[in-house]
């Protein structure tokens, strides 16, 4: 019974998010901290890897889990307030002042206002002083985005042509060196390939359309890419 009346709880806000579907849906500037992990059925759980998220201006966000890389973009929610981060999706179980309910296929996370300094600085080598990048070999392997830079506003950008991740495969008996994956590819239907590495440090991409991404540093294990005002900082996960 008791499980019951919580879940009966934790849907009673969903009417109030729910109630303009043509509104916009935000979340006001704040921090949070999960403070609880549940299974679907109330169990609590155990866990390691607390969920830490901040909503800033402009429908932008910060999040990340403990001791793993910071995701920075653009969320939106829709009209049955599913939180859309790009890299994860949340449905909004629960929205109050001083806390926040999220839900995915695996469990419910139970988040609380953060008042503390969680976010480490990440110190990243001046990019003028990297070495060149000459030939596309440097760049092989699969590297994923982990963070995202950009002055440009969330409504500005397509997250369809965002960069998600780029494997690079180097010279072949074709012209393709590589594949490019955008924000809605899946994992073995990359909409670009890459033709080549140009003297310039461009990677001239083909596909659903052409593409020309500058290639800023490919060195001590992180590659740093730029298209259209968008700073894309990528890593090689094992």
């Amino acid at each position: 019974m008791r499980k019951l009346l919580f879940i009966m709880l934790l849907l009673l806000p969903l009417a109030g998010i729910c109630k303009d579907k043509h509104k916009q849906l935000k979340l006001p500037i704040s921090r949070w901290r999960e403070v609880k992990r549940m299974s679907m059925d109330s169990t609590v759980l155990a866990f390691a890897d607390t969920l830490y998220i901040t909503f800033r201006h402009k429908d932008s966000f910060s999040y990340h889990n403990k001791d793993g890389f910071i995701y920075n973009g653009g969320y939106t929610i829709d009209e049955d307030s599913i939180l859309d981060l790009g890299t994860a999706k949340y449905k909004i179980m629960l929205k109050r002042p001083a806390t926040l309910v999220f839900a995915d296929d695996k469990a419910m996370y139970v988040l609380g206002t953060d008042y503390n300094d969680t976010i480490k600085t990440d110190v990243i080598t001046k990019e003028d002083s990297s070495l060149p990048v000459t030939n596309i070999d440097l760049m092989i392997g699969h590297w994923t985005v982990y963070k995202k830079v950009t002055d440009r506003a969330a409504d500005q950008i397509d997250f369809s042509t965002e960069i998600k991740a780029l494997y690079i495969t180097g010279p072949g008996s074709d012209d393709k060196q590589g594949f490019l994956y955008g924000g809605l590819d899946a994992k073995n239907h990359p909409t670009w390939y890459v033709k080549s590495l140009g003297v310039d440090q461009t990677l001239s991409c083909a596909g659903k359309n052409p593409r020309t991404i500058k290639v800023l540093r490919c060195q001590k294990g992180e590659l740093i890419l730029e298209e259209d005002g968008i700073k894309y900082y990528l890593k090689q996960f094992k």
